[in-house]
């Protein structure tokens, strides 16, 4: 496993093992923090399913994770086009229902985390 993995995993850890959720992640929450992903496009999102579960990532595991598939649409070579996505969404006291992504940018690396009460977070 990458290093720089490691060390956003041991930082994410805290917040996805908080306690546990106070609310189920329906529709309507999935879709605002998608959309909160999605930025400047106003993609339309149909959920097919959210189902529960849990994540492992070499040693940690996150216990209150929801897997939320659905079909969106993306812009594609000037068109709209619809695509099937899978995110795992995972739950914590300070953020809620959340999804994030490490990306590279310039002069580093940068973790984006989309929430449902924080919104969008960006740690550089």
């Amino acid at each position: 496993m990458a290093k720089w993995l490691l060390s956003l995993l041991l930082c994410l850890a805290p917040f996805a093992q908080a306690g546990g959720p106070t609310h189920e992640l329906d529709e309507k929450i999935a879709i605002q923090i998608l959309t909160l992903e999605a930025e400047n496009r106003k993609p339309e999102i149909k959920i097919a399913l959210i189902q529960d579960g849990t994540s492992r990532e070499g040693s940690f595991e996150f216990a209150h994770v929801r897997r939320v598939t659905s079909i969106e649409t993306v812009p594609e070579g000037g068109a709209r086009v619809r695509r099937m996505t899978c995110r795992e969404f995972h739950w914590s006291d300070a953020y809620g229902w959340f999804t994030w992504e490490s990306r590279k940018e310039r002069g580093g690396e940068a973790i984006w985390i989309w929430s449902e009460i924080q919104g969008q977070v960006i740690v550089r």
